[in-house]
């Protein structure tokens, strides 16, 4: 259902008992966009939702969450960007879920802290390979398996079609340098996580988007093991800085930075 005013314009699905407001845009109006998007969380809670949340294109998978700033550093490539208002459209609703990215001006010292991790991975039989860019929709389909067992436990969290996963991410091969994207696998040789991770515009910048372990593996060291092949591979490529991006306050990847980073954006998303 499409919601708009002279101000504002959102949609309004529900997903099991959830109610998801998304697609949202909106002038600087705070007074029309805040009944518009009340409109729409009664409207959701009427047919059902028990909780209604936004902004999120319909999941998890999609773009969702408001970028709160600040706004001193330019956007990291992919980050997602609106007006700086609209944090102030939202700022009546609760905030529900926190995220952030962190910058690490250099990776160098991080690397000879991770090298005993890493070595304990590989005591304990796991192996490392990067993306095959001769196979890139068999890649890409084992990353969307792996993400449905990684993620699914993650609050607001709704399974994807392998067909509508390989859509999200038609031409993402332009962007990979297979360094950067890392298949860990236990003694048996099966796939059991991944990191991802691609060069910034930005001259010397990777931005490190997901590392994802499934459950049974989370004891291992592989998610460190992971991140210390990766900084390798980026300063070899002449590529310090670290941009940590979109981790939910929560997360275990916030503390991959092992205090060296230093938070530059945050963003949230709301319950209504």
């Amino acid at each position: 259902m499409i919601f708009e005013n002279t101000a504002a314009r959102c949609t309004a699905m529900l997903r099991a008992d959830l109610g998801v407001i998304g697609f949202f845009e909106a002038a600087n109006e705070p007074e029309k966009v805040q009944a518009l998007l009340r409109e729409a969380a009664a409207s959701l809670r009427a047919q059902g939702a028990t909780q209604v949340v936004g902004p999120m294109d319909g999941d998890t998978w999609h773009r969702y969450r408001v970028n709160v700033g600040p706004f001193d550093d330019p956007p990291f490539l992919l980050e997602p960007v609106n007006p700086p208002y609209y944090a102030e459209l939202w700022s009546p609703f609760e905030v529900i879920e926190r995220y952030s990215s962190k910058r690490i001006d250099d990776v160098t010292p991080l690397i000879d802290q991770l090298a005993a991790m890493h070595a304990r991975a590989l005591q304990r039989g796991y192996r490392f390979r990067s993306f095959d860019a001769s196979r890139v929709e068999e890649e890409l389909t084992l990353v969307w398996r792996l993400s449905l067992e990684i993620f699914k436990g993650n609050r607001f969290y709704f399974d994807i079609a392998r067909e509508e996963f390989l859509k999200l991410y038609a031409g993402i091969e332009r962007l990979l340098v297979p360094e950067l994207v890392l298949f860990a696998l236990d003694a048996n040789g099966d796939e059991v996580g991944f990191l991802f991770a691609y060069p910034d515009a930005k001259p010397g910048v990777v931005d490190y988007k997901t590392i994802g372990i499934v459950p049974a593996h989370r004891r291992g060291y592989v998610g460190w093991a992971l991140l210390h092949r990766a900084y390798a591979s980026a300063l070899a490529m002449g590529r310090p800085t670290a941009n940590h991006c979109l981790m939910h306050e929560g997360n275990a990847s916030q503390s991959m930075d092992a205090g060296h980073g230093v938070t530059f954006r945050e963003y949230y998303l709301y319950t209504l």
